[in-house]
C-alpha cells in the first residue's frame, strides 16, 4: 500500500472547529474578567475624577458667594459691618444646626 495523497483522508469539518471554538472560549472568558474587574475599578475611578474637580470647582464659588452676600447685606443693611457678619452668622448657625439634625447616628 503506497502513502499517496489520494489515499488520505481530508479532515472533518468539526476538527478544524475546534480551535476556533477553543479560541472563542478564552476570549469570552478573558472579557468576562475584564468586564468584572477592570469596569467597575474604571467607573469608580471615574467617579472619584468627578468628585475631585466638582470640589474644586465649588470650594472657591462658596467662599465667593459667601463674600458676595456678606458685602450685599453690608450695602442693604443699616449700620456697620458687623450688622451684615451677624445675618450671615445665623445663617451658617441655621445651616449647620439643620445639617446636624439630619446627620445619621
Amino acid at each position: 500500500m503506497s502513502n499517496t495523497g489520494a489515499d488520505r483522508v481530508p479532515p472533518a469539518a468539526d476538527e478544524s472547529d475546534w480551535t476556533d471554538q477553543v479560541t472563542d472560549l478564552i476570549v469570552d472568558t478573558v472579557d468576562k474578567v475584564r468586564s468584572r474587574t477592570t469596569g467597575p475599578l474604571l467607573e469608580a475611578s471615574r467617579a472619584g475624577v468627578l468628585a475631585l474637580v466638582a470640589v474644586i470647582v465649588l470650594l472657591p464659588v462658596l467662599a465667593i458667594v459667601t463674600v458676595g452676600t456678606t458685602r450685599f447685606l453690608h450695602w442693604l443693611l443699616p449700620g456697620g459691618i458687623w450688622v451684615s457678619y451677624t445675618v450671615m452668622a445665623i445663617l451658617f448657625l441655621v445651616a449647620g444646626a439643620l445639617l446636624w439634625r439630619q446627620r445619621r447616628d
